[in-house]
């Protein structure tokens, strides 16, 4: 090989640096115009609460829009209809590997979106569906539909009529007493399915259900065959439900733990240098966080506006880690009801190190004022240091880690009345 010939390759080689090598367009259409003429598109896991950006939103012209995406490696998107998710609790979204190819997308106004992808990933995935649509999918999603389609039918009125009115619940202008017995009666619903269904409606239920039950195990099972990226991203999604396990009804962890064996034993091998796999170890580490585990160390932005190690600001105390959001009525909650324990052990070793993931910095400011917060407020903005994700919080609100002076973790509690005996414990008070 000449010298003009490696001067030549060296320059081809300079001339790709930065250069994405992933080249994806994506074009949709709104089958019906329900929810508008806007979707956002954006990385799977953002929050639209505190992380968003105008070139992720893309208006239809007569019904359709498109866009172009570039990426180092392929990675998984999602697409949500804009107004549905600014007006309602729920909102019907898709997931898609951004990858070379085209992805075409329909949006409708009762179900998710229909999505088709002509690269070599999403065909695998695809061809997955097929086969998961015949054996369970497209019978439960025929139920879900009929439910829905005919809730009076299916629901008892009085469930119908208490929905409506926690729709509508305006949480912090109504008086306590009466917000907490709406929750009070939801909660018994919740634990009694049972009792929001006619007859009819409950035997329909309990046949979605036993469908629905297929889908996890099916999918660790087909993953073991058929490995692909989009594994991945379902046992992140695995972790997450076992994470929370605690807020589901009669929750099964099995199918979970085995897309999580199916990772460690076969999947870590597979995709070498993709960023998944750090996402994966980070929400594994986060999953096993538990009293007598040492807690993790990472960056957050100081009072002063450094970026610091968490582990400078509780070196040496007994400190409570808070994990809070404005818009968060649970977090802040727990949040006021730690300001007593922390006025009765501040000046002896005890200390609360709180973390506000926001937007906006004066929305912060204002609820730490409002709520009387006595210790000072760090803030995450936009999740610049994936504070959120890397204590598993995922997308919500917070989260409590009470950290012994070694670092270990005492307890992830929120609830103050079960933190105070560990807290003196720790401070060595009788």
């Amino acid at each position: 090989m000449n010298k003009k010939t490696i001067i030549t390759i060296l320059f081809a080689l300079a001339a790709l640096v930065g250069q994405a090598q992933v080249k994806c367009h994506i074009e949709g259409k709104f089958v019906d115009n329900k929810w508008g003429d806007e979707v956002v598109i954006c990385k799977m896991g953002t929050d639209l609460r505190v992380n968003d950006a105008p070139e992720w939103h893309h208006k239809a012209v007569n019904g359709r829009f498109e866009c172009d995406i570039e990426t180092d490696v392929p990675e998984m998107y999602e697409v949500i209809p804009y107004k549905q998710y600014v007006e309602t609790a729920s909102y019907y979204y898709g997931w898609f590997l951004v990858e070379n190819g085209t992805v075409r997308i329909e949006i409708y106004g009762d179900k998710s979106p229909k999505i088709e992808s002509t690269g070599d990933e999403g065909r695998l995935h695809q061809a997955m569906d097929s086969v998961a649509g015949v054996r369970f999918r497209n019978e439960m999603e025929r139920i879900n539909r009929e439910l829905e389609e005919h809730k009076e039918k299916y629901f008892k009125p009085e469930f119908l009529s208490l929905m409506q009115i926690a729709e509508n619940l305006d949480r912090e202008s109504l008086p306590k007493a009466y917000v907490d017995s709406i929750e009070h009666v939801m909660d018994f619903y919740y634990d009694n399915e049972r009792e929001s269904y006619t007859d009819e409606g409950w035997q329909l239920f309990q046949r979605a259900n036993s469908l629905d039950s297929l889908t996890y195990p099916f999918r660790s099972e087909y993953y073991a065959e058929h490995p692909m990226l989009w594994a991945y991203y379902h046992v992140l999604q695995s972790i997450e439900m076992l994470k929370f396990a605690n807020v589901y009804h009669n929750f099964d962890a099995t199918p979970h733990e085995q897309m999580v064996a199916l990772y460690e034993s076969k999947l870590y091998n597979l995709y070498k240098g993709h960023p998944i796999h750090e996402h994966i170890t980070t929400a594994l580490t986060a999953l096993r966080f538990q009293p007598g585990k040492p807690y993790i160390d990472y960056n957050v932005r100081n009072t002063d506006g450094q970026i610091v190690p968490i582990s400078s600001l509780i070196r040496g105390k007994v400190a409570l880690i808070d994990l809070w959001a404005s818009w968060c009525g649970p977090c802040r909650r727990h949040s006021k009801a730690m300001i007593p324990v922390y006025e009765r052990y501040k000046d002896k070793g005890f200390t609360v190190v709180a973390i506000a993931r926001e937007r906006k910095r004066e929305d912060m400011e204002n609820a730490a004022k409002k709520d009387g917060y006595p210790w000072q407020s760090l803030l995450e903005l936009n999740d610049e240091n994936d504070v959120w994700r890397k204590n598993g919080a995922g997308n919500g609100g917070g989260a409590m880690f009470l950290i012994d002076r070694d670092g270990t973790i005492l307890s992830t509690s929120t609830d103050a009345e079960e933190l105070e005996p560990i807290i003196k414990k720790a401070l060595n008070i009788e």
